[in-house]
């Protein structure tokens, strides 16, 4: 029995967006199934629709997908019913797709059919469904056409609900020949409630190691829903060829397939006061930034965090081992040793050139770039990287930076 939920629930934003949501995330699923030669759409000709290229033919399978937010006692989803106004209004809209204007006759409906497959997925429980059962059963010669038909006359006689009672008189109606076809193309798919599961194991099925899987779920989902609003925004439907798919989105996957450490963006946290930081101290007395410089030493410690926190996940991700950190942090030193040595040459001889030089030096490491294994690391994580050693007392841009930080 379905838990209570109230007509405020069922009505709010959140439960649509959760479908629409829900119905995305199957096509992304359906997706990374493609074949060659098959097409997929995203509300194009249904919710989802796949069209398989086979001898000479087009076999166009229409999905659509409904998603329940109810939950029975046990927490799992509501139970679909005989008579589920979901089900029986997409059977008629189905009917009428048959029965469209160019269709008029039975022969063409029937064409129509021998080209054409339905699938009803949705996340409500469908084992418990007794016309889904005489479909199945139907379909595998345990019960004849004249049973079926005569049970659903059954259930339009005595069904309530007027809208429900009109949409399993449209679909009856249907001329028993193209009825009988229509019912063996249709199938219906519990998805579950793991669908974003389903997508990550689809991932990993595609030769991604298992701490990749996000990235690539994550870069993909992205990229899809900025082609789908593209398209949108031109009036066009998002369906996606399996040579398309291939053209744009496998540079995902093959990225996430090589050496190269993958760079994540984090929201660190800061400390309380930034100004405190040890190399912010040493950039204000060299007259880097000033004492109320806010932005810019926000941006630095970013950059300082940043590199840490990507280098603490490689690390425990197995993605590098602890002495390839060591080897990290002691080629930063080495490059800045040089560079040290370099700036101060003249300052020895004529301290005054001391913060002048100490700028020299500072201007010198921010355009030294880093590498992490094979990864490059960009300016932003390298100057990270050397505000951290700063931070940390092991570098220093001021001829005697040792004795004073």
């Amino acid at each position: 029995m379905d838990t209570e939920i109230s007509r405020y629930d069922l009505t709010s934003a959140d439960t649509k967006i959760i479908g629409f949501d829900f119905q995305y995330f199957y096509f992304i699923n359906e997706l990374l199934k493609l074949q060659i030669g098959q097409t997929i759409g995203y509300e194009a000709k249904d919710d989802v629709h796949i069209e398989i290229y086979s001898n000479s033919k087009i076999i166009t399978k229409l999905i659509q997908l409904k998603h329940t937010v109810h939950k029975n006692a046990d927490g799992s989803p509501g139970n679909l019913t005989d008579r589920d106004d979901d089900l029986w209004k997409t059977l008629s809209n189905w009917c009428k797709v048959i029965c469209d204007n160019n269709r008029k006759k039975i022969v063409e409906q029937l064409n129509f059919l021998k080209e054409t497959k339905f699938i009803f997925a949705t996340n409500k429980k469908i084992d418990k469904n007794t016309f889904i059962s005489n479909i199945n059963k139907l379909q595998v010669n345990k019960m004849k056409f004249t049973e079926l038909y005569k049970y659903l006359s059954k259930l339009e006689n005595s069904t309530k609900d007027a809208n429900v009672k009109k949409h399993i008189h449209d679909v009856i109606t249907l001329n028993n020949k193209v009825l009988k076809l229509f019912f063996e193309n249709l199938n219906f798919v519990d998805t579950g409630d793991e669908i974003i599961e389903s997508i990550k194991s689809s991932i990993q099925g595609k030769m991604i190691a298992k701490n990749r899987v996000n990235d690539v779920f994550n870069a993909l989902f992205s990229e899809l829903k900025q082609d789908f609003f593209k398209n949108v925004k031109t009036g066009n439907h998002q369906i996606i060829s399996y040579d398309e798919w291939l053209k744009k989105y496998t540079c995902i996957f093959e990225q996430n397939r090589n050496t190269t450490l993958p760079i994540r963006s984090f929201k660190p946290i800061f400390p309380e006061n930034l100004f405190d930081q040890p190399f912010v101290k040493e950039l204000i007395e060299i007259g880097e930034i000033n004492d109320k410089d806010l932005s810019q030493v926000t941006e630095f410690s970013e950059f300082m965090l940043m590199v840490r926190m990507n280098l603490e996940m490689w690390y425990n991700e197995g993605e590098i081992t602890y002495n390839d950190l060591d080897k990290f942090h002691k080629e930063a030193i080495n490059i800045w040793k040089i560079t040290h040595k370099k700036a101060h040459r003249l300052t020895k001889s004529d301290i005054g050139l001391n913060n002048q030089n100490a700028l020299v030096c500072l201007d010198d490491i921010r355009s030294k770039q880093l590498k992490m294994l094979t990864t490059d690391l960009g300016i932003d994580l390298s100057n990270g990287e050397f505000y951290y050693l700063a931070n940390e007392s092991q570098i220093g841009w001021k001829i005697e930076w040792a004795v004073k930080y």
